[in-house]
């Protein structure tokens, strides 16, 4: 991994900032057309281009000593680059912090949860800097998608509350180019006032709080007239405490003169449009234009999923006799690791994944228990014993793993939503492929993703799974055809959506095959949206002693 990249986008504050410094509540969204992405290279020393970096860097340091973790341990260059506009309000600073927060997440293969990315964030800031500065942007970087927020307690989970994107009305963004003063230099002097005690300011905080909750009600009931009035309201609340440049003014008067909504989407230099229809955000448009401004459609970009691993390790592997008489397979080392512990990092490595489950049979229970205590992998997980003791009392593979989503499922923290997907991974294969190039395309659809890979002609019947796609989409999958018409093969690892576990149950319920879980596909196929992409690395089936010493001859 000689190097990853890792993204953030800019965001708009919707309704209720700046009251984010102050305990209220807002909506904000995550702008999909801007943004920050961050690449770490390997280096001999750890190089940060900037303070605001480097102070993200210390948090995220600590955060690995907690985990004992070494920091140097993989010294990185960071580069970066940016088309967020220079202090329009659209935090890039921030944008800059959580991609790279996310991509330290990546390098070191220890997945941080968005609510934690954000609180590193705003701590980097707000302790390390003396930045004043809300959660508002920092949540809603970290999670993506639009988001409605409680920030009497920012970083807890019921703060959250993900927003539907398609209950947002016409919208434009304008920016006129003359840089806005730094958030912290607004946001410092009315946040002294703020602690003195001053009344105007804690009337104001406390009216736009109630302001986004009226907001919010109004975007729910589709009531964009009232909608409307709420974003001009918020900005004549600010603008009772805080200075208003005069550029910003006149973009804000531009706008209203023109039937639109309008307030900044952060602390100034950039202007919001809310507008009724497509024909009157082309009005406002021409008009910014002929003000010399830059203008964009804004659209939200997809939230962050939270996702689920489960690996399924409960095989016998009697083609691997007598190798697997006393280990089980995904115990067996290659290249001095076993083949789980490299599955597992590669999980870990997409930053995505926030904890997972093993189902081991239970013969090999005690040793997949105790590679979990000598191994102390990154991501979360629980380790579920399915119960048989041989080839002949298997449950099967779907069986099993429905065993691993239930057990998850009752392990949950009570009022813990379930996860939006899950990855599902059979521990018996070697394979290179960086999964995220899953998690982003499922990000983007919320559909169930499969990497296929192309069979060496003449396709053998009966020996291997077959995908017929139509672009990207997967048109038919078969499990082992006995009449091959399509040299594409789905290996056994699946990103699925998050009505898997129910699905799961249905099949069973229905007399599914339950062993392969190329069945299982087969059936989810005919049921809801799948969509394949092609492996670009190395996919070794051990399926026996001579793959298995293939493998460990090719990592040597």
């Amino acid at each position: 991994m000689p190097s990853i990249s890792a993204r953030a986008q800019a965001r708009v504050g919707l309704l209720g900032n700046p009251s984010d410094l102050y305990g209220g509540r807002g909506i904000g969204f995550a702008v999909a057309e801007l943004g920050v992405e961050v690449t770490l290279h390997d280096a001999t020393a750890i190089e940060l281009p900037n303070e605001l970096l480097r102070a993200g860097w210390q948090l995220f340091a600590a955060e690995l000593r907690d985990r004992d973790i070494d920091p140097e341990s993989r010294p990185f260059a960071l580069t970066f680059t940016s088309d967020i506009p220079f202090q329009a309000g659209l935090s890039g600073s921030s944008a800059l912090l959580i991609a790279a927060l996310r991509a330290w997440s990546r390098w070191f293969g220890v997945p941080i949860p968005p609510l934690r990315i954000a609180e590193l964030a705003w701590r980097a800031e707000n302790e390390l800097l003396g930045i004043r500065a809300g959660p508002l942007d920092r949540l809603v970087q970290a999670h993506d998608g639009l988001l409605a927020m409680d920030f009497a307690r920012p970083f807890e989970q019921a703060s959250i509350e993900p927003l539907p994107a398609d209950l947002l009305p016409s919208m434009l963004l304008a920016w006129h180019g003359v840089p806005g003063q730094s958030s912290g230099d607004v946001h410092a002097p009315v946040f002294a006032s703020w602690q003195r005690g001053d009344p105007v300011v804690r009337r104001v905080m406390h009216e736009l709080a109630a302001n986004a909750d009226a907001g919010k009600q109004a975007l729910l009931a589709r009531d964009f007239d009232a909608f409307r009035a709420c974003i001009d309201h918020n900005f004549d609340l600010r603008a009772q405490v805080f200075p208003i440049a005069v550029a910003d003014r006149e973009l804000i008067e531009l706008g209203r003169a023109n039937g639109a909504g309008s307030k900044f989407p952060g602390s100034g230099g950039a202007v919001l449009f809310v507008c009724r229809d497509v024909c009157e955000l082309a009005v406002v448009e021409a008009a910014c234009h002929a003000r010399g401004c830059t203008t964009l459609v804004p659209t939200v970009a997809p939230r962050q999923p939270r996702l689920r691993a489960v690996f399924l390790a409960a095989g016998f592997a009697t083609r691997l006799y007598p190798l697997t008489q006393h280990t089980a397979k995904p115990l067996l080392e290659i290249g001095g690791q076993p083949l789980l512990s490299r599955i597992v990092q590669q999980v870990e490595r997409t930053g995505a994944v926030q904890d997972g489950v093993i189902v081991s049979n239970g013969r090999f229970h005690r040793d997949f228990v105790a590679w979990h205590a000598a191994a102390r992998p990154r991501l979360p997980l629980q380790i579920v014993d399915d119960g048989a003791l041989d080839n002949a009392t298997r449950l099967g593979a779907v069986r099993d793993l429905a065993l691993a989503l239930r057990a998850a499922a009752a392990a949950a923290p009570a009022g813990e939503r379930a996860p939006d997907g899950y990855l599902v991974l059979a521990c018996d294969n070697l394979f290179d492929f960086d999964l995220l190039r899953l998690v982003e395309p499922f990000r983007r659809s919320g559909q169930g993703q499969l990497i296929v890979r192309q069979v060496p002609a003449p396709v053998p019947p009966g020996k291997y799974s077959e995908v017929v796609l139509d672009g990207s989409r997967v048109r038919s999958f078969r499990e082992k055809p006995s009449d091959p018409g399509s040299d594409l093969s789905a290996i056994a690892v699946y990103l699925l959506p998050r009505e898997l576990p129910q699905l799961v149950e249905a099949y069973l319920a229905e007399g599914g095959n339950p062993d392969a879980p190329g069945h299982l596909l087969a059936w989810l196929s005919q049921r809801l949206p799948l969509h394949a992409t092609r492996l670009d690395g190395r996919w070794l089936d051990i399926g026996s002693a001579a793959d298995l010493e293939r493998a460990r001859q090719a990592e040597a």
